[in-house]
C-alpha cells in the first residue's frame, strides 16, 4: 500500500489543483491511497467543519474523501489497481466539471449575452447546491426556450423547497423568495400552486401591501376584478412605511387608473429615499399608460399643493424627451436636487434631458464627475451604459451595463439597455429571455409588454409572441385602452376582422380615442358595415380634426361618399402640408396619392373640377 501510484500523476495534479492549500501544497503523486486519505480527513475535514460547516469547499471535500475511500476499499478487496485505474479518472473529471458549472453559472451574464442558454440551463440544472434565485433563473431561461414542461417541473422543485424553509429564520429573504415566486407562477400561468402559496402565508404576510399586490394579481388573472378592486381601495397610503410597500402601491395605482395616488406614493418614496432608482419604473408606467392622463394628475396635485421639488421632478421625468421643454426640464431637477442635495438619481435624469436637447457640452461635465467616481455603484454604470447607448456607442454601452447587472441584477430597466445594445451591434437575441427577465422583476409594469409587442410585432414579425404578451397584460391592466389597440391591430393584420372588432370595441369604452374611433371606423368599411363605418370615421374627425389622419379619411369621404370635392380637397391639402418623419412610409404614400389625384381634377384657385370622373380615395387606420 506504500508504493506510488505510477502512471497516474496526471491525474493527481488536476486533484491537487483542486484542493490545493493556501499555505502549503501537497504532493499527492508521493502519496499511497491510505494517505490521502489520512490527509484530506485530519488536515482539512476536520478544520473545515469546524471553521466553516456549511462552506461549499467543506462540501466538496466531504466528497472528494468519500470516492477515495470507496477507491481504497476496492483496492484492499481486489488486490489490484485496476478498479481505481477505472474509476480516478471518472472521480478527478467529476470535481473539474463541478468547478466548470461554478465557473459557468458566476459568469451567466457573459452566456446570455452570446445566447448559449443550453451551457447555462445544464450547468443550473447540474449544481445540487443551486439556490433559490438560480432556481428562478432557471425557470426564466427555461421558459426562454419555450420548455413548458420544465418549467412545471423546476416551479414544482421551488414549491417543494420553499415549504422546507422557516419564515423565522430570516423574514426578508424568505418573504423575497416568496414574492418572486408568486410572480413566476403568474406569468406563468401555474394559478393553481400560486393559490396554495397565497393560502400558506397569508397569515404571515397579508398585513403587508406586496402581499396584497399578489392577491390582486391572482384575482385579477382569475377574472375577479370587483375583489382585486376591493382589496386595492381597502390600502390606506398613510399607514404604509416600508418603501417596497410603497413601490408596490404606486404602481396598483396605475393599474387602477388612479395616477393621484400614484403621485402621492411617487412623493412619499422621494421622501423616504430621494435616491430610489425604482421611480424611473413607475413614472414610465403612468408616461407610457396615457400621456394625457399623467398630465392632468400632475397639473390637479400642482393647484391642490403646490410646485413642490417632488412634482417638480416627476414632471421633468414624465416631458424628459420633450426638447422644447429642456430648460424647464433642468429647472424642476434643479429644485429637486436642492431640497434633498441628491446627485445620481438627479444626474442621470439631467444627463438624460441635456442629451436629448443634443448639450453634449454640458452633458460631458456630468460624464466626467460620473466616469471620476472610483468604487462606482450598479446606477453609476447604469447611467452611463443609457448615455453610450443613446449615442450609439455600443461596445461602451454594453462594457457598463454587463457591471450594472452583475452589482444589482433585479433592476428590470437594465435589461432593456442590454436588450437594445444586443440589438445594435446586429447580434442575434434570445428575445423570450429579455421579456420573461424584465417581467418576472417587474410583473405589473404593463410598460415591458408594450416593449416587447412593438419588438416582436415590428423587428421579430412574431405575432404570436406578442398576442400572447396582450392576453396576460390585458387581463392584468384592466382599465388600459392602449393594450386593447395594439391587440386590435394586430388581428387586423391576420385579417381576423371579428376579433378586432372585439378589441376596438373594448378599447373605446376605456377611452374614445379618434385613433381607436378612426380604426373601428374602417374595419367596419372593410367588414361591409357601410353606414356604422362611415359615421365613426365622422366622430373620429370630430375627436380631432388637426389630426393629419383624420384629415386624410375626411378627404376620402367627401370625395367617395359626399362628392364634395372642395371640401375633400381642402382636408387632403391639409394632411399633405401636415406630413412629417413621424408617419410611416405607407401613410405618407397614401396621403401623397389621395392629393395628387384630387390636385389633378381640381383647381383650388379657381375652385373648378377640371373632370367629371372622380377618383376614389383611399382611408388609412
Amino acid at each position: 500500500m506504500k508504493k506510488n501510484l505510477k502512471g497516474r500523476e496526471v491525474y493527481f495534479e488536476r486533484l491537487d489543483k483542486i484542493v490545493k492549500r493556501k499555505k502549503k501544497k501537497v504532493d499527492f503523486t508521493g502519496m499511497s491511497p491510505y494517505e490521502i486519505i489520512n490527509y484530506l480527513r485530519e488536515k482539512d475535514i476536520r478544520k473545515n467543519y469546524k471553521v466553516l460547516p456549511s462552506n461549499k469547499f467543506f462540501k466538496r471535500m466531504v466528497v472528494v474523501s468519500c470516492c477515495i475511500v470507496f477507491l481504497v476499499v476496492s483496492y484492499s478487496v481486489t488486490g489490484t489497481y485496476s478498479i481505481i485505474d477505472n474509476n480516478i479518472e471518472l472521480l478527478v473529471n467529476k470535481i473539474e466539471g463541478k468547478k466548470e458549472e461554478e465557473e459557468i453559472i458566476n459568469n451567466s451574464l457573459d452566456y446570455i449575452i452570446r445566447g448559449d442558454f443550453q451551457k447555462l440551463i445544464s450547468a443550473y440544472r447540474n449544481d445540487s447546491s443551486i439556490s433559490m434565485e438560480s432556481h428562478l433563473e432557471l425557470v426564466t431561461m427555461l421558459a426562454s426556450i419555450n420548455n413548458v414542461s420544465q418549467v412545471k417541473e423546476e416551479l414544482s422543485l421551488i414549491k417543494n423547497k420553499l415549504s422546507q424553509s422557516v419564515i423565522a429564520r430570516n423574514q426578508d429573504e424568505y418573504k423575497k423568495n416568496v414574492y418572486k415566486f408568486l410572480d413566476s407562477l403568474f406569468l406563468y400561468e401555474n394559478l393553481e400552486e400560486a393559490r396554495e402559496i397565497l393560502d400558506k402565508n397569508a397569515q404571515n404576510l397579508g398585513h403587508e401591501v406586496r402581499f396584497k399586490e399578489k392577491e390582486i394579481v391572482y384575482n385579477l388573472l382569475t377574472g375577479n376584478t370587483e375583489n382585486a378592486l376591493y382589496i386595492y381601495n381597502g390600502i390606506d397610503l398613510s399607514n404604509v412605511l416600508d418603501i417596497d410597500d410603497v413601490i408596490s402601491y404606486g404602481k396598483l395605482s396605475v393599474i387602477f387608473n388612479r395616477f393621484d395616488n400614484t403621485l402621492n406614493a411617487l412623493v412619499k418614496i422621494f421622501e423616504i429615499d430621494p435616491e430610489n432608482i425604482n421611480v424611473l419604473s413607475i413614472v414610465d408606467m403612468i408616461k407610457y399608460y396615457d400621456i394625457n392622463n399623467a398630465n392632468n394628475a400632475v397639473n390637479y396635485f400642482i393647484e391642490s399643493f403646490g410646485e413642490t421639488p417632488e412634482i417638480r421632478f416627476i414632471r421633468a421625468i414624465i416631458h424628459i424627451e420633450d426638447v422644447y421643454r429642456t430648460q424647464l426640464n433642468l429647472e424642476d431637477v434643479y429644485e429637486f436636487s436642492k431640497k434633498y442635495n441628491t446627485n445620481m438619481l438627479s444626474n442621470g435624469i439631467r444627463l438624460e434631458i441635456l442629451t436629448n436637447a443634443n448639450r453634449l457640452d454640458e452633458a460631458n461635465v456630468i460624464l466626467n464627475e460620473l466616469r471620476s467616481i472610483k468604487d462606482k455603484n450598479f446606477y453609476v454604470h447604469y447611467i452611463l451604459a443609457k448615455h453610450n447607448l443613446e449615442l450609439e456607442n455600443y461596445n461602451e454601452s454594453l462594457n457598463e451595463i454587463t457591471q450594472s447587472i452583475k452589482l444589482n441584477g433585479d433592476f428590470a430597466l437594465s435589461y432593456k439597455v442590454l436588450l437594445n445594445v444586443l440589438i445594435g451591434q446586429k447580434k442575434i437575441v434570445n428575445m423570450n429571455y429579455f421579456y420573461c427577465k424584465m417581467k418576472s422583476l417587474d410583473i405589473l409594469n404593463t410598460y415591458i409588454d408594450k416593449i416587447f409587442v412593438l419588438k416582436y410585432t415590428n423587428e421579430f414579425n412574431d405575432i404570436e409572441s406578442a398576442l400572447k404578451i396582450l392576453k396576460f397584460s390585458n387581463k392584468i391592466s384592466i382599465y388600459e385602452s392602449g393594450l386593447r389597440y395594439q391587440a386590435a391591430k394586430i388581428y387586423i393584420d391576420l385579417k381576423k376582422y371579428e376579433e378586432a372588432k372585439q378589441k376596438l370595441m373594448e378599447a373605446i369604452a376605456l377611452k374614445e380615442d379618434s385613433i381607436y374611433v378612426r380604426t373601428y371606423g374602417l374595419l367596419l368599411l372593410n367588414m361591409g358595415e357601410e353606414g356604422p363605418g362611415i359615421d365613426s370615421i365622422r366622430r373620429a374627425y370630430e375627436l380631432n380634426p388637426e389630426d393629419i389622419l383624420n384629415l386624410n379619411n375626411a378627404g376620402a369621404y367627401y370625395t367617395n361618399i359626399e362628392k364634395n370635392i372642395q371640401r375633400a380637397f381642402s382636408n387632403i391639402e391639409a394632411a399633405y402640408e401636415g406630413l412629417d418623419n413621424s408617419y410611416s412610409e405607407y401613410e405618407a404614400f397614401i396621403i401623397r396619392e389621395n392629393y395628387f389625384k384630387l390636385k389633378a381634377i381640381y383647381d383650388s384657385t379657381t375652385g373648378e373640377i377640371l373632370s367629371e370622373e372622380i377618383p376614389t380615395l383611399d382611408y388609412l387606420y
